[in-house]
């Protein structure tokens, strides 16, 4: 298991913890930050329907798009969340972007 973490700011800050197989699948997940959901489930629908999730652009956004359908989000939306999700394919596994050579 790879585990990553990622903060990204949007019109609110997103904290993301997850940890994904060397396939780039994703194990667990958490989200975290000052944003708001109403109704406050969606959260928890959200990080569960990305649970065995390919780290693939398209595939996360698709997950969330299908969870925000109902709901109401103020300080990201699905393009966001999913950019600080894949933001931790380039995390040190501490917040902080790799430097490449």
């Amino acid at each position: 298991m790879i585990k990553a973490y990622n903060i990204y700011k949007s019109k609110k800050l997103i904290k993301i913890s997850l940890e994904y197989t060397e396939k780039k699948i994703i194990s667990s997940i958490r989200i975290t930050g000052d944003f708001f959901l109403y109704p406050e489930e969606t959260l928890d629908q959200i990080e569960a329907s990305l649970i065995c999730t390919e780290m693939d652009r398209n595939s996360i956004k698709e997950t969330i798009e299908k969870c925000l359908s109902h709901s109401e989000a103020f300080g990201f939306d699905s393009e966001s969340l999913t950019d600080a999700i894949i933001g931790c394919l380039n995390s040190d596994g501490n917040g902080n972007e790799q430097k490449t050579k």
